[in-house]
């Protein structure tokens, strides 16, 4: 098989000759090529997939397949950066909102530091922002990657950020959502009810494209989230599902971090695959308990090597010995996928995704 086929055999119901091999390289990538360390070779789109290809790892991460496209009426909007710092701010007829990132260059990310919702007022500016928003098929961009990556893998076709999940990661940040829940509930209603409303043609674009693989980007943790799953996720992501595979398609959730409390509830919705599962030494599961903690055989699980195995003191032995372990638990059914959980990180020994494409390829059911 092909790492395409790979990829996509157990959403198919097929069981691949060897579970895929994937790994996000884009965080890795990024600070490597700003410190002008990147192989030559590889400071191309073309080098980006051969560089997946030369470490036995299936390309998905930042190979984008959009089904459509977002504009806004009636929205003003622009940001600035300077000093280490970017303030971007919105402009509707219901009023303004402005967030603020500060650059971390030891680490190579931007900090979320001022988040736009700051009093229950600013709510109705996100809720008129939303409800502003106009999506627009996009025929192109999907056709266009899977030509690009050929066999060597599979483009990523990400849905809308979904209403709580867009609050905590994009709005409001954790706790002050938190807060805005137990303070404003009906303001805070509102407010998923609109962004719900403004996701579903997204949602209409995506059923009718030829994309077969479709990913939830919401970032979930279960510290953050599990106990706000049944009010203000569950029929969300059940409804859109349904949506989904009336159409055909196939659809998996991004989860990492802490993963015991929200990772039976994803798969109880209809979820067909959780992406980023993060185990033990560094998540709060083993991975010999993954599945019973699933509690559903069918649920395909996408993860299992935590990012930080790419870092001291882990080397080769301690990350393929992982692997093999990883394998030997939870491969044998043909519903698992071996994924970085989440990214390589800048230091991270980028060498060590080829001991894991070993481990996959060398493996082999152990004997009852």
């Amino acid at each position: 098989m092909t790492p395409r086929e790979r990829l996509l055999a157990p959403f198919r119901g097929l069981k691949p000759d060897r579970p895929a091999w994937l790994a996000d390289l884009s965080y890795w990538y990024g600070a490597t090529k700003a410190a002008g360390k990147l192989d030559a070779q590889y400071d191309s789109a073309e080098g980006y997939k051969q560089l997946h290809e030369d470490l036995g790892v299936c390309c998905y991460y930042s190979q984008g397949g959009a089904t459509y496209s977002v504009r806004y009426e009636g929205v003003q909007t622009d940001s600035r950066e300077e000093h280490g710092e970017r303030v971007t701010w919105w402009r509707t007829p219901a009023g303004e909102l402005s967030d603020r990132w500060r650059y971390i260059p030891q680490a190579h990310c931007w900090a979320h530091v001022e988040y736009a919702v700051k009093t229950v007022d600013d709510l109705r500016v996100v809720a008129d922002l939303f409800g502003r928003m106009r999506v627009e098929p996009n025929e192109t961009a999907f056709p266009q990657a899977v030509e690009f990556l050929g066999d060597s893998g599979v483009p990523i076709s990400a849905v809308p950020r979904s209403p709580l999940p867009a609050l905590l990661a994009d709005w409001c940040g954790v706790m002050k959502a938190i807060y805005l829940i137990a303070d404003e509930p009906n303001a805070v209603g509102d407010t998923l009810e609109a962004i719900d409303r403004a996701n579903g043609p997204a949602f209409d674009c995506a059923a009718a494209s030829p994309v077969e693989l479709f990913h939830f980007c919401d970032n979930l943790d279960s510290a953050a989230s599990a106990s706000l799953f049944e009010p203000y996720m569950g029929e969300y992501y059940s409804r859109r599902l349904q949506q989904l595979h009336a159409a055909g398609k196939f659809a998996v959730v991004h989860l990492d971090g802490s993963v015991r409390g929200l990772l039976p509830k994803l798969a109880a919705v209809g979820f067909d695959g959780v992406e980023s599962i993060t185990p033990a030494p560094v998540g709060d599961v083993a991975i010999e308990e993954l599945r019973t903690v699933a509690a559903n055989e069918q649920t395909i699980l996408w993860g299992g090597i935590p990012g930080a195995m790419f870092c001291a003191p882990w080397g080769e032995d301690e990350v393929a010995a992982h692997a093999r372990r990883l394998l030997d638990a939870l491969a044998a059914e043909g519903r698992l996928v071996v994924g970085s959980a989440d990214q390589i990180p800048p230091d991270g020994n980028v060498r060590l995704c080829r001991a894991i494409a070993d481990a996959c390829e060398q493996w082999r059911p152990p004997r009852a």
